[in-house]
């Protein structure tokens, strides 16, 4: 489904008629806000990492006037570090997955008579999450502690909704939720799970 997806946003980047050319504008814009994730324990275990943190993304692409515009959308986004706590005997665990994404997608926004806007987007994400443990066992004496990582990668899906202001023609200021499937595997052991993200966003046209 996801690379069928990803093989129709390069079509329609590659296959834009020429005609249409005059209508198109290139875009950049960066966003900046907080993630709440629900992520499952690669190791079949009944825990979950979860919590909130910052994230960031990067996207730029291309759009096509109209009403409403349509566009096509490639970047990264960096969806935060989550964690989990729990006790395996006398063992102290802590683990950490840090969520990072590459994305390519279709977007539409609609505006209106005056300068506010509602836009939606959606694509195929791939997804790199790296895992690391930290175990502590209390000791007579002092602390024994044994640390390890590894990175996890797989394809999954996003899609958001938004809306805010253009300022110009050329610059504009919003809002964005967003939800992002995360599905990732290494070994044969699978981590899933979404994490959602709420951002301000600054996008520039041109």
């Amino acid at each position: 489904m996801s690379r069928k997806l990803a093989a129709a946003c390069v079509a329609a980047l590659a296959l834009s008629p020429v005609a249409h050319a005059a209508d198109r504008e290139f875009f950049v814009n960066g966003a900046l806000g907080t993630s709440q994730a629900r992520l499952g324990s690669p190791y079949g275990s009944d825990y979950h990492r979860d919590g909130s943190d910052i994230t960031t993304a990067l996207r730029f692409g291309a759009l096509w006037r109209g009403q409403p515009w349509l566009g096509v959308e490639t970047g990264f986004v960096d969806l935060g570090r989550f964690s989990e706590r729990y006790a395996v005997g006398s063992v102290d665990v802590r683990d950490e997955a840090r969520t990072r994404a590459a994305l390519l997608g279709v977007n539409t926004t609609y505006r209106f008579d005056a300068p506010w806007y509602l836009s939606a987007r959606g694509g195929w994400l791939h997804s790199w999450v790296k895992v690391s443990a930290r175990e502590s066992q209390a000791g007579s004496t002092s602390y024994v502690t044994a640390a390890a990582s590894a990175t996890a990668s797989g394809d999954g899906w996003y899609m958001g909704v938004g809306g805010g202001y253009d300022v110009s023609e050329q610059f504009s200021v919003g809002a964005h939720l967003d939800f992002y499937r995360v599905q990732v595997s290494r070994n044969g052991a699978d981590l899933g799970g979404h994490v959602g993200t709420l951002t301000v966003q600054l996008e520039y046209r041109y």
